[in-house]
């Protein structure tokens, strides 16, 4: 299985529109493909860019999508939900306590009031 994983140069998972990156991790041979996120500074523009790609998953967290990102990749990819931070964690956590979903609950991506 080949997942995405959004993160900033440091390699930590961040939302969408701050990914510099797009790390795709295939499970069957352990590597992993850096690509850059031609869609940075646009949730909707960078899950284009993981779609383009695409994996079987995409590496999500709470406040990584939007209603529009999610909505735009529904039916296409399926989402692993994670509890790490870091690409790293992601492959860590691959199979163990990671959750393989087709669907996700609206607080996954739901927007908050901005401050």
């Amino acid at each position: 299985m080949k997942i995405a994983i959004a993160h900033d140069k440091d390699k930590n998972i961040v939302p969408l529109q701050d990914a510099e990156s797009i790390a795709i991790y295939n499970d069957e041979d352990h590597s992993i493909e850096e690509h850059d996120n031609e869609g940075f500074g646009s949730k909707e523009a960078t899950m284009g860019s993981i779609l383009r790609l695409e994996p079987d998953a995409v590496a999500v967290k709470e406040g990584i999508l939007c209603p529009g990102s999610y909505m735009m990749s529904q039916g296409m990819i399926k989402y692993l939900v994670v509890k790490g931070n870091t690409v790293d964690d992601v492959v860590a956590e691959k199979g163990q306590d990671s959750e393989l979903t087709e669907w996700l609950d609206e607080s996954m991506y739901a927007e908050g009031e901005e401050d």
